[in-house]
């Protein structure tokens, strides 16, 4: 078992890159205004003083951010409008920097204390520090909105022109939504569903997966085909969804007067992948296999199980222990000329939130 969680890992990583940057950029910057307001400094002082600063802050204020991340406090700000939150976080992030610039000034240099022209240098300096780290925060944003991949594979124009890859897509629609949107409401219908999926990409994240859309109800998650079947990993991360469920039913129960229920369709194989659309852009995967993927997932309704994947997808992966396979037979499905195979994957203790049949 792994000391550290992948989030765990994958923080402390974005951790260690932003203050690595800001220590450069804090050389960069002194190095640059010794020279446009003509001082002299020591030897190296540039190089010390600069790493020194920009580590200090970029460190202080990068684990500030993820201290932040998924608080109490960060949920009631996301519930703000959206001006209000962006006056708020920025409010946030400039007493950070600031008392984080004001530190250094005290313990690292504190001969600029007696500087006449002190308050002016703080807040010349505390201005650019804010400015830097509100670029910052918005690539933060924009990755959070699109994804790490993503965003990379854009930058690098992966998908500039049509890709083909082997991919597994995991379909997963939360049960009942009509007559739960009948008994709730529409707006307590909408924050059951965000709360849940919020959720459920703690899970898929933890277990590698991208997320790759929302549709309504629905969640479509991804992996490239050898990461998901390496150690069953997308048949694992059904049932850790399920578990996760399970842990929190009390907390949905008493903040919704429910518990959500959901059922999934798992299948994969050859897909093309390709950058899409002018005003909005997004990575598209076309293909047979994302197509039979959400016919699974409709399938299960249908058939009165929880979980349908295809048999040629849990050919490729060696089941793990508690694990069992029920092979239910060929369903010709809906834009296929050949049947396909499908099997429905049964696990020892609770079935958490997979909706009953």
């Amino acid at each position: 078992m792994e000391r550290f969680s992948r989030k765990t890992r994958a923080t402390v990583r974005s951790w260690l890159v932003i203050t690595i940057v800001s220590g450069l950029v804090g050389i960069a910057y002194v190095h640059l205004l010794s020279l446009a307001l003509e001082f002299e400094m020591r030897p190296g002082m540039w190089f010390t003083e600069g790493a020194t600063y920009g580590t200090v802050i970029g460190g202080t204020w990068t684990a500030f951010l993820f201290a932040l991340r998924d608080s109490r406090l960060d949920r009631a700000i996301r519930r703000l409008s959206f001006t209000a939150a962006w006056l708020v976080r920025s409010l946030m992030n400039s007493a950070i920097i600031a008392a984080s610039l004001l530190f250094c000034r005290v313990v690292f240099s504190p001969y600029m204390l007696d500087d006449p022209d002190f308050v002016s240098a703080f807040l010349r300096d505390a201005g650019v520090g804010v400015a830097m780290f509100m670029i910052i925060m918005f690539v933060l944003q924009v990755r959070t909105l699109i994804g790490g991949r993503v965003l990379t594979n854009f930058l690098v124009g992966r998908y500039s022109k049509p890709v083909r890859e082997e991919r597994v897509f995991l379909f997963l629609d939360l049960a009942e939504s009509t007559a739960m949107a009948q008994d709730l409401g529409d707006v307590e219908t909408h924050a059951l569903i965000s709360r849940f999926f919020f959720d459920v990409d703690r899970v898929t994240v933890e277990h590698g997966a991208e997320t790759h859309r929302y549709i309504g109800d629905e969640v479509v998650v991804s992996w490239p085909l050898d990461q998901a079947v390496r150690d069953a990993t997308c048949l694992r991360c059904v049932f850790a969804v399920a578990d996760m469920v399970a842990a929190r039913a009390d907390r949905y129960r008493k903040r919704f007067g429910r518990v959500p229920a959901f059922r999934v369709g798992l299948h994969g194989g050859p897909v093309v992948a390709g950058e899409c659309g002018s005003s909005k852009q997004e990575i598209v995967y076309i293909g047979d296999t994302i197509n039979t993927t959400a016919r699974l997932e409709a399938e299960a309704k249908e058939m009165g199980v929880p979980f349908l994947v295809s048999d040629s997808l849990l050919a490729r992966m060696a089941l793990p222990d508690g694990y069992a396979v029920r092979h239910l037979g060929a369903l010709t499905l809906r834009g296929r000329k050949e049947p396909l195979a499908v099997a429905t994957v049964l696990r020892d203790g609770p079935s958490g939130g997979l909706a009953a049949a």
